[in-house]
């Protein structure tokens, strides 16, 4: 089976759920919703660390996109840690399930990371904000606000996988959100590799100038070969 192969929002989530990421993704966010219901109530500090996380999402896409994913062959970032092998894949058979999703084992790599950087920022953050009086941590202490940081992060992953499973499919998206994602996504692959680097999210494009007017970026010769 293929991303074109699939015509209906029901393939769609059948062919996510199927697959490795999707559920390896899937238990991520069990677990952590689990102990987030065992960490008890929302209190103020879980609602700035949500605050915070929301728009760094299109930055971090945004980050790994272009400086991983689309790392040059000859960098340190490929030599070492191969981040843009699959990706390049990727570019040159888009349709190509196996290179569209994450393999499962690196589903399982990016929960452990997101779940050490939520434990290092937020542990840094709430410990600022409790020493300044500005907030008070509940009965777990800085447990709460972590575990509800890595709970949105594990979210916004799976987010991430469907987005872009969804907008490599036939698939014609209903709302304008989704519709302009799955544009921008199409733009990046066909027209210029080096723009609309968001998936989930354009504010990292914005912000950091790569969503330029369509008329105005040339054909790349580059985008099937990242070279």
């Amino acid at each position: 089976m293929r991303a074109n192969d699939l015509t209906t929002k029901r393939a769609v989530f059948g062919a996510f759920i199927a697959s490795g990421s999707g559920r390896v993704i899937c238990l991520w966010v069990f677990v952590a919703a689990v102990a987030r219901l065992w960490a008890g109530s929302l209190r103020l500090a879980d609602w700035i660390v949500l605050g915070l996380s929301l728009p760094l999402v299109g930055f971090v896409e945004w980050f790994i996109h272009l400086f991983l994913l689309h790392a040059p062959p000859d960098s340190v970032r490929m030599r070492r840690l191969g981040t843009g092998t699959g990706h390049r894949e990727h570019h040159a058979d888009p349709d190509h399930l196996g290179w569209l999703l994450l393999r499962p084992i690196d589903a399982g790599v990016f929960g452990v990371m997101i779940a050490v950087a939520s434990v290092l920022w937020i542990g840094a953050l709430t410990t600022v904000l409790e020493r300044s009086g500005l907030v008070m941590l509940g009965d777990r202490g800085v447990l709460g606000p972590m575990i509800t940081g890595i709970l949105f992060a594990y979210i916004s992953l799976a987010h991430y996988e469907w987005t872009h499973l969804l907008v490599h499919t036939r698939y014609r998206p209903r709302s304008r959100f989704y519709r302009r994602l799955a544009r921008n996504h199409r733009l990046h692959h066909f027209r210029n590799e080096r723009y609309w680097l968001g998936i989930t999210s354009n504010l990292g494009d914005r912000v950091l100038r790569s969503y330029p007017d369509r008329s105005s970026v040339p054909l790349s010769e580059t985008a099937r070969t990242l070279r």
